[in-house]
């Protein structure tokens, strides 16, 4: 099925996945549905990929996730390096910490990767072009015509959808809603989106010409304001361009829930204009006097509300929420649009092994169990440290003024030298997420348990010098062991020669995940490696390895009882 079908009144198309948005998640879900062979079928309303840069960096656990797709190095080549932090008070920086050094042995990227979201949006619509499936722009969701919840669909759902030639209806086994914060899918299937929303306004601003800021990025707080610099390279009149975000204090002139926006009366455009044109104004004086911090001018510039929300749901029968349609959170930590990536392609791996039957259809709630919490997690972090740099009381501002100037230094010289630096680094990157993992078939006789460990439950760890013993088809000729990932299929991994019958006995048991690969005959690939007790995976480590790079389960040479995905 072409992605893109010829619209035409009333035309009628049938698809394994309808993805609802093309933004950096919805994108995502397509690159990754043409990756495991699915029919996708990506629309969006707008009339092509975001111009404006929004959103900015690409963690490690990302990139990861594009190599994957064989994009990792289109990322790199297009991107600008943020390898430190320097927090600040005021005019001062009071360290640096070199995040590229923290997560040297940590992923193959470390450090922050700016790559603004418009710039995301075109590489991924090039790859789907590419592959014959570009996305059909001008085309917005109407209405589900038949209830995604209803168990008698006939195992699909239809959808109506607005396009340029007329009215569309799209037959989908599956929906995935990446269609942002105001999402017409969430609010169709009445699913609540909680939380609350910060009572200030803020900037965001792409300067050229920038002064005063520090080469990686910049953190600074003063008593009543904090600003943020994010590197964007050279602006091409000999000096260099930069992301500023803070605080304008003003009142409030938005709709408070993300909801709200659609149907709000707009101000006519030169009113807004003026408005604007008074902010930036303020912001620019802000960050001079209270940073030091000074531009020649902007590329563009907006002000915003910071929502911290999460979805009541993120599955409604067969359609799941992604992306900012299931959470958003302030822009501390630059990742939300990271979220929404590693959403897309954990629901698109999981509908893959549902349609071909490598997996029960009940596997889909997963989905939920696993990136929900994840997303409550990082809404709850982001609005601590959001609350903390914008509260106005009295211990809040005493805090920022005399105890952070003082601690910072001496946090920032020991950080790196401490495990608490590469956890930091864990956290902000995202290669720390862990999910809990059912538990074993032994579990089947009493009360299921759920389980995660060291390893169990998390992204593969990652050893730069694998050692591998034989070629990876698909490889990038890294030599590491992620190497294999790139196959995007179920595999097991054997490390040092001790965990060899523990691999082939995983392979063995597990040889019905191969299905719809080469047929079950053919077996799970078994990748074998070195020891590496200095990454958690000493010698006689045997793991199941899901095509989204987590681990699934465990075994070593004391003979602890197979952990699994799902019951069989």
């Amino acid at each position: 099925m072409s992605a893109a079908p010829d619209h035409g009144p009333g035309r009628r198309v049938s698809t394994d996945v309808l993805v609802v948005g093309a933004g950096p998640t919805g994108l995502m879900a397509g690159a990754w549905c043409a990756r495991l062979g699915l029919q996708s079928l990506v629309v969006d309303g707008k009339a092509g990929p975001t111009r404006e840069s929004r959103a900015l960096a690409v963690q490690a656990r990302s990139l990861e996730v594009y190599r994957q797709l064989g994009l990792a190095q289109a990322v790199l080549d297009g991107a600008t390096p943020a390898t430190s932090v320097s927090p600040g008070f005021r005019h001062r920086t009071l360290g640096t910490v070199r995040l590229d050094r923290v997560g040297q042995q940590l992923t193959p990227f470390p450090g922050i990767t700016i790559f603004e979201q418009s710039a995301n949006e075109e590489l991924l619509a090039g790859h789907l072009r590419d592959r014959h499936r570009p996305v059909a722009w001008g085309t917005s969701f109407r209405s589900f015509t038949t209830d995604p919840r209803a168990a008698g669909s006939g195992g699909a759902v239809t959808v109506e959808l607005d396009s340029p030639e007329g009215l569309v209806q799209v037959s989908a086994r599956y929906v995935v809603a990446a269609d942002g914060a105001s999402s017409a899918v969430r609010r169709a299937l009445g699913i609540a989106f909680e939380g609350a929303t910060n009572r200030f306004e803020f900037y965001v601003l792409d300067a050229y010409g920038v002064t005063g800021t520090e080469s990686g990025i910049t953190l600074r707080a003063s008593r009543e304001h904090f600003m943020l610099a994010f590197p964007l390279g050279d602006d091409g009149r000999g000096g260099r361009r930069a992301r500023l975000l803070g605080i304008l204090r003003a009142e409030d002139r938005s709709p408070a829930d993300p909801d709200e926006g659609a149907g709000a009366a707009a101000a006519s455009p030169a009113a807004e204009a003026a408005a604007e044109a008074r902010d930036e104004i303020r912001a620019r004086a802000s960050l001079a006097e209270e940073f030091g911090v000074r531009y020649a001018g902007t590329d563009w510039y907006s002000t915003y509300r910071v929502h911290h929300r999460v979805a009541a749901a993120f599955r409604a029968g067969r359609v799941f929420l992604a992306g900012d349609a299931a959470h958003i959170h302030s822009p501390v930590g630059a990742q939300g649009m990271n979220t929404g990536l590693q959403d897309a392609q954990n629901i698109v791996c999981t509908i893959a092994d549902v349609l071909a039957g490598r997996e029960p259809e009940d596997v889909l709630d997963r989905y939920e169990a696993e990136r929900r919490p994840v997303a409550l997690t990082l809404v709850r972090t982001t609005d601590v440290v959001f609350g903390a740099v914008t509260s106005m009381s009295p211990l809040a501002r005493f805090l920022r003024t005399r105890v952070f100037p003082l601690a910072a230094p001496v946090l920032l010289r020991a950080a790196p030298r401490l495990p608490l630096g590469g956890r930091m680094f864990g956290y902000l990157s995202e290669i720390r997420i862990h999910y809990w993992m059912p538990g074993t078939e032994a579990d089947r006789t009493g009360p299921r348990r759920r389980r995660r460990g060291t390893v169990l439950g998390r992204r593969l760890p990652w050893v730069p010098d694998a050692g591998h013993t034989g070629p990876v088809p698909g490889g990038d000729g890294h030599g590491d062991n992620h190497e294999a990932l790139n196959t995007a299929e179920w595999q097991v991994h054997a490390y040092g020669p001790a965990a060899d019958r523990l691999a082939r006995d995983l392979a063995d048991r597990h040889q019905d995940r191969a299905a719809g690969r080469a047929g079950p005959a053919s077996g799970l690939p078994v990748f074998r490696f070195r020891a590496a007790p200095e990454a958690g995976l000493p010698d006689g480590t045997a793991l199941l390895i899901r095509p989204d790079g987590f681990v699934a389960e465990t075994l070593d040479d004391s003979s602890v009882p197979a952990r699994k995905v799902s019951p069989r």
